[in-house]
């Protein structure tokens, strides 16, 4: 028989999306991750509304956690007052951080590169690009923020907080009966 190249699948994952948490220990955090994808205009959506301080965003455009490749996340640095991510310039190489599943699944990453970009840099946009590696990339707004009028966020900021962090434990949660 001839041999054919086959896609190679992507495993099933880990994480029900909507069910998890990702901590922080280094910077307190322990946050809702909730599912987000892009806007009409393709610009990745951010929280918004009551609560949208406290919550983290997966974009459903990269990788799903554990599953070989870049899952993207996002949160604000301020949203009314402190943020999800306030601090999250104090990450440094080395740091652990966790999401965990509503079953006990835990995926642990460990940073291993902080750094900022030109929110206006076409190519800053590279960092949520496919990987051959299981990493997880956090973005945030960093610099000076800058009053814009705007209705919704009221201003912007320059600059993107990068943090980048690869896969190195996974604990499985709780084994279900199935039925």
């Amino acid at each position: 028989a001839p041999v054919t190249d086959a896609p190679t699948p992507v495993p099933e994952p880990l994480l029900q999306q909507g069910s998890y948490q990702m901590i922080i220990d280094a910077l307190g955090v322990n946050a809702q991750v909730n599912t987000y994808g892009l806007d009409p205009n393709a610009v990745p959506e951010v929280p918004t509304g009551p609560g949208a301080a406290d919550v983290v965003a997966w974009y459903n455009f990269s990788a799903e956690p554990g599953t070989g490749s870049n899952a993207v996340f996002a949160g604000h640095v301020t949203w009314f007052g402190n943020a999800v991510f306030r601090n999250l310039e104090a990450m440094a190489n080395g740091d652990e951080i966790r999401l965990l599943g509503a079953d006990g699944t835990q995926l642990t990453y460990v940073v291993s590169d902080v750094f900022k970009v030109d929110a206006n840099d076409p190519e800053s946009l590279q960092v949520m690009r496919a990987t051959d590696e299981d990493v997880i990339t956090i973005i945030t707004c960093n610099g000076t923020f800058v009053d814009t009028g705007d209705p919704v966020y009221g201003g912007e900021y320059p600059l993107r907080l990068v943090v980048r962090a690869a896969l190195a434990e996974t604990l499985p949660g709780a084994v279900s009966a199935g039925g």
